[in-house]
């Protein structure tokens, strides 16, 4: 049921909050996606469907919040943007859901024209104090389907207005000289988190999932903690989609392993370790290594610390292989974006076929449900659109 005076804007930023927590199982989810299931939520058959009914409500659909250059600038019409500036719109009103301008909007849609023009108003081209923490040039570059040349020449014009990158838009953007500058004037830029809505994530985590290996390499080279977590506790390698994204970040912990079973030999005592160390050494395939550690450490288990369920995210079946054959629990619950999930939920919503095979040949259980959604491994295929894990886990 719908709350009180629903406004269209407040469920826009619901929408990409659920987004969020999608893409904490799945990275390359869309907003779509998020906007279906909230609309289900509400007993609507789809978004489209949600803001027809709301269209009903009010005047325009907008409900006090979101104003109309707001609207005409994310749909880029240029020619009502001209309308309602010349009738007086303020170009640096700001929506309550967002607390952003009409420009953040017509930014985050590529629609240089319209930037152009509510610049050429007046409009503030850096836009600090979104929700997002992004600014204008956040919004044009940020999100995972911003990598193209309508959004670079978004980010271009405003650098030319007098906006300048930071360092998640400069990654977005692949601009190694950028990141550099920007870590040169503020050291603490490397380990700068990005807000609530993207769930504090620090740059090494946004590179990998914006798939910048060149990114990750720069960002390490520069001093980017390889083990850092984000506001869920996840590392970085939870971010990843396939084993050569964070390549570099997973040969750092290595190195770092390796000091510690030197320090561990001086000391007479056991190698200290924990699962991320287990599924870096997996990911390089230093199996010895691996074993090494495994054996040595008392307090290391193959089925402690969702080692599996990482390795099974990322597509690493070799990795599988070897966790099951050393005693990885198959049916494990481990925590995923707030839910307790097996590793099959995950291969099965990321469609890794050949992982889910491995898991299903070592006994997973595919009818065993997640703690939030209480969706089994076929719930997750169909939601995450995997039609082939769909057919792979009924034909079992």
């Amino acid at each position: 049921m719908l709350p009180d005076n629903p406004n269209l804007e407040w469920l826009r930023g619901q929408a990409k909050r659920r987004l969020e927590e999608l893409r904490r199982d799945n990275p390359s989810a869309q907003l779509a996606e998020a906007q279906f299931e909230l609309a289900k939520q509400y007993g609507f058959s789809s978004w489209r469907a949600l803001k027809a009914h709301l269209d009903t409500l009010t005047v325009e659909g907008k409900l006090f919040e979101w104003t109309l250059l707001h609207a005409a600038a994310e749909k880029g019409q240029l020619a009502a943007v001209n309308e309602l500036l010349k009738r007086g719109l303020d170009v640096n009103t700001r929506e309550k859901g967002d607390n952003t301008y009409a420009m953040h909007w017509a930014a985050a849609a590529g629609h240089l024209d319209v930037v152009r023009r509510l610049a050429d108003a007046g409009g503030d081209v850096v836009g600090h104090g979104d929700d997002h923490h992004g600014d204008v040039i956040g919004w044009a570059t940020c999100w995972p389907d911003t990598d193209d040349a309508a959004h670079r020449g978004v980010a271009d014009f405003l650098v030319s207005r007098g906006a300048r990158h930071h360092i998640f838009s400069a990654i977005a953007m692949n601009l190694a000289d950028e990141v550099r500058r920007i870590v040169a004037a503020d050291p603490s830029a490397i380990n700068q988190r990005q807000s609530r809505n993207e769930n504090h994530r620090t740059p090494l985590h946004f590179a990998v999932l914006m798939n910048r290996p060149e990114m990750v390499a720069l960002l390490l080279e520069v001093g980017a903690d390889p083990l850092a977590v984000d506001g869920s506790g996840q590392p970085v390698a939870a971010y990843a989609k396939s084993p050569e994204i964070d390549r570099r970040v997973m040969e750092r912990i290595r190195a770092m392993i390796s000091d510690e079973l030197a320090s561990s030999v001086r000391g007479h005592r056991p190698p200290r370790g924990g699962p991320i160390d287990l599924v870096a050494l997996l990911a390089l395939g230093d199996w010895d290594t691996a074993t090494h550690l495994l054996r040595e450490n008392p307090g290391l288990t193959a089925a402690t610390g969702g080692a599996l369920h990482l390795t099974a995210q990322r597509n690493d079946a070799a990795a599988v292989s070897w966790l099951l054959a050393h005693g990885a629990e198959v049916n494990g619950r481990w925590s995923s974006g707030g839910a307790e999930v097996t590793p099959l939920h995950l291969a099965a919503s990321r469609g890794h076929a050949e992982v889910a095979r491995l898991l299903l040949d070592a006994g997973a259980d595919p009818g065993i449900r997640d703690s939030m959604h209480n969706g089994d491994a076929v719930d997750w295929a169909e939601y995450f659109k995997q039609p082939e894990l769909v057919r792979l886990i009924r034909a079992r």
